[in-house]
């Protein structure tokens, strides 16, 4: 029987995220005022999509590979006790997601699955304008694999992944919230039906 993917919260791990994620919401605020004044108006409705999506959110993790197998074969890797706060498994996922100016999309995993498929004529990533994306393992760790000609780079996709693409305008603020949406998700369990076992009340209450 497989083992479901394992997490833990550190106390610290809710209110660290939650704050990232309003400063997050704050610049969809501010961007999203001026995207619906002018001519990206879908665009203004992906943020809208983002912010609902992460909105839902309830529980963030530690990001690692925290299952039995792992913490025995590196004992010295383990994590002190008194900071974990909540442990929890989930069962094994099947899908991938996208996020892009599109929106979000979901669709189920392959065998051989890679980056470039996603993007491909049918596929759901879409690349207009972008030249790097932000992959979140379902470990949670993030990589950045070059899109355009003079980066390109490509990787295997495995159940649980999430590919985020920045939209497809010029500014600093666009990668900042690729990246701020891949940090978010890398701390979100990338599996379904998790089932979650609190060790310190207050964790629990700030949820």
């Amino acid at each position: 029987m497989e083992w479901p993917f394992a997490y833990l919260r550190a106390d610290t791990t809710s209110a660290r995220e939650q704050a990232k994620r309003e400063d997050l919401f704050k610049e969809f605020d501010q961007l999203g005022w001026r995207l619906k004044s002018g001519p990206y108006r879908d665009l203004a409705g992906v943020i809208d999509t983002w912010r609902s999506r992460l909105s839902e959110t309830e529980r963030y993790r530690e990001p690692g590979d925290w299952s039995p197998a792992w913490l025995m074969a590196h004992p010295n890797q383990s994590p002190p006790l008194s900071r974990v706060a909540a442990i929890g498994a989930c069962e094994p996922p099947s899908w991938v997601e996208v996020w892009d100016s599109s929106g979000i999309d979901r669709l189920e995993w392959r065998s051989g699955l890679a980056l470039s498929d996603l993007s491909r004529r049918d596929g759901p990533l879409e690349l207009h304008g972008v030249d790097q994306v932000a992959v979140v393992t379902p470990a949670g760790a993030i990589e950045h694999h070059g899109q355009a000609a003079f980066n390109y780079s490509d990787t295997g996709v495995s159940p649980g992944t999430r590919v985020i693409a920045a939209l497809p305008l010029g500014g600093e603020a666009f990668p900042w919230i690729r990246d701020t949406i891949a940090h978010l998700l890398a701390h979100t369990p990338a599996g379904s039906a998790c089932r979650e076992l609190n060790l310190v009340e207050e964790e629990s209450r700030n949820d």
